[in-house]
């Protein structure tokens, strides 16, 4: 077991919240014990971890087959630990924000992965999503076996690009999105999928929007849960609505409505969101959070 010092407040329970909310029905991660279960590639190998914290020294604890060099740059790509809470304006945002102080941006670590994520995710709900990804990615790799269950490594942008889309139906995706996630692989090789780190967010926006079957909803999805971007913004999101009315006590309100409340948040746009979907939903177990 290695150990990294997270600066406080952290949750693990807080920010892995999204991993639990599909109830074990992701591929490559779940929420198992107390702890975070990823498998992924790193290279040519498909390595997992497991993760945990514990509240009383603050840090975090990672066992597993992945390389040991790299466990701070996963962290800081899956879990963002570097990353930490802005400033809420908004009082009831500020108010779920106190409740949970040691929430930071979990996502998958890659726009490419995150892409294909938002690809399969639209307009179905959270756990039909997490199903047809893992049958996607079942169909790529078979798997490795983690506390008793199956996980698979998310694809590669070359398996995607060498894919027959009619072959790809099977898993459930739409025949447009199978053709779109080959598309998405194709990018990914041929440089048009651009670098997070070279880029502005407005210019991924645009890169993203010019792909095939991607709108507005995919992009920011993938924006958000790919690499954490701080202002992503799903407006659309069903789920997005749902828990908007219910904190702001407004049931009849609109997506319009919500939009222009979004305006609002502009620069944390994706912090909102996250704030909304775990007062929603919740942690994925009982937080500890690190006072010191």
């Amino acid at each position: 077991m290695r150990t990294l010092e997270i600066e406080p407040p952290f949750s693990l329970a807080d920010t892995c919240a999204p991993v639990a909310w599909a109830a074990g029905r992701w591929a490559n991660q779940d929420w198992i014990d107390d702890a975070l279960i990823w498998v992924g590639w790193e290279g040519d190998r498909v390595v997992h971890r497991i993760v945990r914290t514990d509240a009383n020294d603050g840090l975090l604890r990672i066992e597993g087959n992945a390389d040991p060099a790299l466990d701070f740059d996963w962290s800081a790509h899956v879990l963002g630990i570097e990353r930490s809470m802005p400033r809420i304006n908004d009082p009831v945002l500020a108010g779920i924000a106190e409740r949970h102080p040691g929430l930071r941006p979990h996502a998958s670590g890659s726009l490419f992965d995150g892409l294909i994520d938002s690809i399969v995710g639209q307009s179905i709900t959270v756990l039909a999503a997490a199903v047809v990804s893992a049958r996607l990615a079942s169909y790529f790799h078979h798997g490795i076996e983690l506390h008793g269950r199956i996980f698979w490594p998310s694809p590669r942008p070359e398996e995607l690009s060498n894919a027959d889309p009619f072959r790809l139906r099977p898993t459930g995706v739409t025949w447009k999105r199978a053709e779109a996630l080959v598309t998405a692989g194709q990018a990914a090789l041929d440089g048009r999928l651009l670098e997070p780190t070279s880029e502005s967010p407005e210019r991924l926006r645009e890169m993203l929007l010019a792909l095939p079957l991607v709108g507005k909803w995919t992009a920011e999805s993938a924006l958000l849960w790919g690499i954490g971007e701080d202002d992503a913004f799903p407006s659309g999101d069903v789920a997005l609505l749902r828990a908007a009315r219910r904190v702001y006590q407004q049931p009849d309100m609109t997506m319009k409505v919500l939009d222009a409340l979004a305006v609002e948040w502009a620069g944390y746009r994706a912090w909102a969101a996250r704030l909304l979907w775990i007062d929603l939903f919740g942690p994925a177990s009982m937080p500890r959070y690190s006072t010191r």
